[in-house]
């Protein structure tokens, strides 16, 4: 059990929010009736959420100033996931079928009094011939790596990144993400989930993928 007091317990409230960045759909501008809630825009980024059954479904729509091959390649950089994932502290690779699939494993910083969690991901790339779209899908497979005696394991997740080319050396982005993370979590720490976590990594990803190491990057299965 981590020890802290409830001072640091509220700062660290919002350590569940990554999980909308790694846990790690269809590219919308507006609210559909298929039960998404508009939740707020900030900084250019669109939140979105749902709630099915009792777990949360949240979406988020911006754009990013990258090429395709940038973009792609920094959410292809397991290793490099705490630099910029929010809260996350582990991220490996388990087994790299090929350089469009692959299963890795990251590991999430919960707040006291809750233990932290980790997830196992099997991972595919594709990009649509004609129009240029990208999707990178994930879903959760647990049984792909031992657990582990300090966290507990997300067994059911998926998570989608759409990515769109546009014009002037944007990119369309649309992150989805459907996870349950296990165990009984406050109403607070869900709230924060859907707003702050998302946001920050969306952020930090605009930062990083500036970096020459992405922006020279060149991927055979991705054009653009």
């Amino acid at each position: 059990m981590k020890s802290a007091n409830l001072d640091s317990m509220k700062k660290n409230s919002t350590c569940l929010a990554f999980l909308a960045l790694l846990l790690m759909p269809a590219f919308v501008f507006s609210q559909n009736n298929d039960g998404w809630i508009f939740k707020n825009e900030k900084n250019g980024i669109k939140v979105y959420y749902r709630k099915t059954s009792d777990v949360y479904e949240l979406k988020l729509i911006t754009s990013i100033q990258s090429s395709m091959a940038g973009l792609v390649s920094l959410l292809s950089d397991v290793e490099s996931y705490p630099q910029w994932g929010y809260k996350i502290t582990e991220a490996e690779f388990i087994r790299k079928h090929s350089e469009t699939e692959s299963i890795y494993r990251s590991r999430f910083d919960f707040p006291w009094p809750l233990d932290d969690r980790d997830i196992v991901m099997h991972n595919k790339v594709q990009q649509d011939p004609v129009s240029g779209k990208v999707t990178a899908t994930s879903t959760a497979t647990p049984s792909m790596s031992p657990e582990r005696p300090d966290a507990v394991r997300i067994k059911d997740a998926r998570t989608v990144w759409t990515i769109y080319p546009g014009s002037g050396g944007w990119l369309y982005v649309e992150y989805y993400v459907y996870s349950n993370p296990g165990g009984n979590l406050p109403d607070w720490l869900v709230n924060m989930a859907l707003d702050v976590g998302p946001r920050e990594t969306i952020q930090h990803i605009r930062q990083h993928v500036s970096h020459p190491r992405y922006q020279a990057a060149r991927l055979s299965f991705i054009r653009g």
